[in-house]
């Protein structure tokens, strides 16, 4: 080794290039499918570990790094591929390493390299998750120098712009120009699959807008007879980049989702292919049923999900959610999976959020898992990690799938009060947060100013659709707590121009509030011609009788009381039954399922009661579903209940 300073650099550089690769094969193949030879390399080249044998890599480097001065571009590239092959950069007595002294010989003769030498240095350099800041930007801007791009081969088109995504180093001159390069191109057939792949996920990672060059990479791909030479991997990192840069090309995602449905062997796709794939029919908004079918299939014919980490867990069933496919099999495997872990630790935030937002959407049941998610969450010892998109998926999830956990909503409720501000959340988290509460019937006063004087400190009612304002409304309605400074005449006003953005539900929302409003609290209220768009929307929703209250009315004749069915209130209330005990007017609400969460009536059917109360006058009494269920068909023990219930009325 002593006289290896000596060597020339073209024959040391040939020399490490060749045990690279050798050593690389060795490492990677199969221990039973080596030859004795390749074995006996292995066992040179290679310690215990299967790492490079310093003892023969480090002193290559180090008499490469007495002469670097003098090597040429295409050394310098070879050395730093060699050592990428490895896994490994060498550092030296000086403290300096192997790659930041190739970089510093390569910046006085970057104009030197060959598209060759090029592509491989900056793959060199990524793949062992080095990003020299000063030669990324030389190499840059030699391309961007250049006249065309005409001795570049697509393979290394396609490393350039992948290592410069892959280390998040921004070049938008060199991506612009290859981009170009690419796009006016007559045909790219000459580019396989990889490389089209490759080139798509760079420009997604790096978040670079070029239209012509995916346009010219989607159309290239949908005219190809199949897909066949396309990998997963391959087929997954295209559609994720198209769906990620938010680029529409229904026909290459058509042609991807056919391709993967009459795959006969789904096993060649891991884990993170099948979430990328589904993630990005999802978010790109493509329907494919057939596809989420095969997937989905797929998935619960495997025995485990051990090898799908929480991210892939996560954004599978936040696509099948978001994409409004229904896969309920999917859906009790990924819950009964996340339970049975022994903790939820390794979900991020996001993770957790996706999770249970997803089941709520898809109206999918898993109490377990919801408890599971809460109780891990109230668990951790603060949330700040927490994002604001965070805190109101997951109220809102709890409060949509009709679950109740005290204990959540005071942890995330406490969190938001501590903040400083809350001007990271969006309007619709604002919104969405307090009509969680709302609807769960949970009261937090503290929550609701916090949220209302950040809203009124903005004054900006535009930023807010139109499901959020209704939403807002009904949520101070259901707390009946002052917001005098929210909903003033720049509010009315705003819901005065967006009148015609209102549906059924909003206008019935609206109703509620302005009843608040003007009934309960004296304050001003809705325009007419909104306050009666708002009235008929109210009048006009379902009083459909269930089979219960079709029970309980028929006890109400059997004792005489003659129930007046489906009693239209002044304000507009249908009451389930009124009677009439003592000359007093009664309303008995026959309350289902879905008027409570868990065993306590919810924001709307406590809303509905205090409203008829308070402003028809008219005492009402509830007759929950599990207590007269637990009546069975004892028609005297129905209408003792009936009786007794009245009476406390």
């Amino acid at each position: 080794m002593d006289s290896l300073p000596r060597v020339r650099p073209r024959d040391l550089t040939t020399i490490i290039l060749q045990l690279a690769k050798i050593t690389n094969r060795v490492s990677s193949k199969p221990y039973k499918r080596l030859s004795a030879s390749e074995l006996a390399l292995k066992n040179i080249l290679l310690d215990e570990q299967s790492n490079p044998q310093y003892s023969i890599f480090d002193p290559l480097a180090e008499a490469a790094h007495q002469i670097i001065i003098n090597f040429e571009p295409r050394e310098l590239s070879n050395l730093a591929y060699a050592y990428s092959l490895l896994g490994y950069n060498p550092r030296f007595y000086n403290d300096t390493t192997l790659l930041e002294n190739i970089s510093d010989a390569s910046l006085d003769c970057i104009k030197q390299f060959n598209a060759q030498d090029i592509s491989n240095m900056m793959w060199a350099y990524t793949k062992l998750n080095v990003s020299h800041e000063p030669l990324f930007q030389a190499v840059g801007d030699a391309i961007v120098m250049k006249d065309d791009l005409k001795s570049f081969k697509p393979q290394a088109l396609s490393n350039i712009v992948w290592a410069y995504a892959t280390a998040n180093v921004q070049h938008p001159g060199l991506f612009k120009k290859i981009g170009n390069e690419i796009a006016t191109m007559d045909n790219l057939k000459s580019f396989d699959p990889q490389h089209l792949s490759n080139i798509a996920w760079a420009y997604a990672t790096a978040n670079i807008q070029h239209p012509a060059l995916f346009k010219k990479v989607g159309d290239e791909i949908f005219t190809m007879d199949d897909l066949n030479s396309f990998k997963p991997q391959e087929i997954a990192n295209t559609v994720w980049a198209y769906a990620t840069a938010n680029v529409q090309h229904p026909n290459l995602f058509k042609k991807g989702g056919d391709k993967i449905v009459a795959m006969d062997d789904f096993n060649s796709f891991k884990p993170q292919e099948i979430a990328n794939t589904v993630w990005a029919y999802a978010t790109a908004n493509v329907q494919h049923p057939n596809l989420f079918k095969k997937v989905g299939d797929e998935i619960v014919a495997m025995n485990d999900l051990e090898s799908f980490v929480p991210q892939n867990i996560s954004n599978i069933i936040w696509a099948y959610a978001s994409a409004n496919v229904q896969h309920p099999a999917l859906f009790d495997i990924v819950g009964d999976e996340i339970v049975a872990v022994d903790d939820l630790k390794a979900f991020k935030p996001q993770e957790l959020s996706n999770t249970v937002w997803a089941f709520a959407t898809a109206k999918v049941r898993h109490p377990t898992l919801l408890k599971k998610v809460a109780n891990e969450i109230v668990a951790m010892n603060d949330l700040k990690s927490f994002k604001p998109q965070n805190y109101s998926n997951i109220v809102w999830a709890y409060a949509s799938a009709n679950v109740q956990h005290p204990d959540l909503f005071k942890k995330v409720a406490n969190e938001i009060v501590a903040m400083d501000d809350l001007k990271s959340f969006k309007p619709q988290n604002l919104a969405n947060a307090v009509w969680a509460y709302a609807t769960t019937n949970i009261q937090h006063p503290d929550l609701f100013k916090k949220i209302g004087d950040e809203i009124a400190a903005t004054d900006d009612w535009k930023s807010f659709n139109s499901q959020d304002l209704a939403n807002i409304a009904w949520a101070y309605t259901v707390a009946n707590l002052d917001a005098s400074s929210l909903f003033n005449s720049a509010f009315r006003q705003e819901l005065l121009n967006r009148q015609n953005e209102f549906v059924g539900e909003n206008l019935s929302q609206l109703y509620q509030w302005y009843l608040w409003q003007t009934k309960e609290k004296s304050n001003d209220g809705l325009p007419d011609s909104l306050r009666d768009k708002c009235k008929q929307a109210f009048l006009s929703a379902d009083t459909t009788s269930s089979a219960l209250q079709k029970d309980v009315v028929s006890e109400l004749n059997s004792l005489g009381l003659h129930p007046v069915e489906e009693y239209l209130t002044e304000c507009g209330y249908s009451i389930d039954a009124l009677v009439e005990i003592n000359s007093k007017k009664v309303g008995v609400e026959v309350d289902g399922p879905y008027h409570f969460i868990g065993r306590r009536p919810n924001g709307q059917t406590l809303l509905k009661r205090r409203q008829v109360e308070s402003i028809d006058r008219i005492s009402l009494v509830s007759v929950p579903y599990w207590e007269w269920n637990n009546l069975g068909k004892d028609r005297d023990k129905k209408q003792k209940y009936l009786l007794s219930t009245l009476k406390s009325a």
